[in-house]
């Protein structure tokens, strides 16, 4: 439609100047004119529909929160911050149930040669965490899409260099009663991160399990859990 619009008004302007200017009409340069004005209007749709699609994801993160398992499953949120010159990668993992109660975490670090190595071994701090806690029923999460869809699907098609981590994860997972993986947006996803970004900051590994760090405290509230929050 945007073709044939543009082409009548093209030939419309080349007939006014031809008859009250007295301008000799060139079909080809009509037509090159009209091809013109048609790209630069396409181009223009692309960019806004781009532009678009990226306000909705922003809004989606912006707004997207935490929210609780089913009843009798708990929540093993998973994150990491890794830092391309050092190869420094934070890894935070928090675990909450159903009743939004904080029942532990991790903030560990190591080296990793990729972000994507780093979650994975995020990915499986969480998994072990959840099995020393004794959690039957389990829901992990990340922000990662690539950490996700490689361990729920064929591993073998992930990047080599996470395979072995990716293998650990699924045997240690096959040890609970039921489990899942789901990608959520970064802002359903801020206690993992706050923890991941605190383990850069700190000297040594750290595990608990009734004394929550005062940095996560004001992070889990704004997803609803109570300030201190209940252990």
């Amino acid at each position: 439609m945007a073709q044939i619009a543009y082409t009548c008004w093209s030939i419309w302007k080349s007939r006014c100047t031809a008859v009250f200017e007295g301008v000799q009409v060139y079909p080809q340069k009509t037509l090159c004119a009209t091809q013109s004005m048609v790209s630069e209007f396409m181009q223009m749709q692309y960019e806004s529909v781009m532009n678009m699609s990226e306000n909705v994801v922003e809004v989606g993160a912006a707004e997207a929160r935490w929210s609780a398992p089913p009843h009798a499953y708990c929540k093993v949120n998973v994150d990491a911050s890794w830092e391309r010159g050092s190869k420094l990668a934070g890894l935070g993992v928090v675990v909450q149930d159903s009743n939004a109660v904080c029942l532990g975490g991790s903030c560990k670090t190591r080296l990793a040669a990729s972000a994507i190595e780093a979650g994975a071994h995020a990915a499986l701090n969480g998994v072990h965490l959840a099995a020393q806690m004794g959690i039957s029923h389990v829901v992990f999460e990340s922000d990662s899409k690539e950490l996700v869809q490689s361990v729920k699907g064929h591993i073998q098609k992930s990047i080599w260099t996470i395979f072995p981590i990716l293998a650990a994860i699924r045997r240690a997972c096959s040890g609970f009663s039921s489990y899942s993986w789901n990608w959520v947006h970064r802002g359903a996803n801020k206690a993992a991160d706050a923890a991941a970004s605190l383990a850069r900051r700190r000297m040594c590994d750290e595990v608990w399990e009734s004394i929550l760090p005062s940095s996560l405290v004001f992070v889990l509230q704004a997803d609803g859990l109570s300030c201190p929050p209940t252990m």
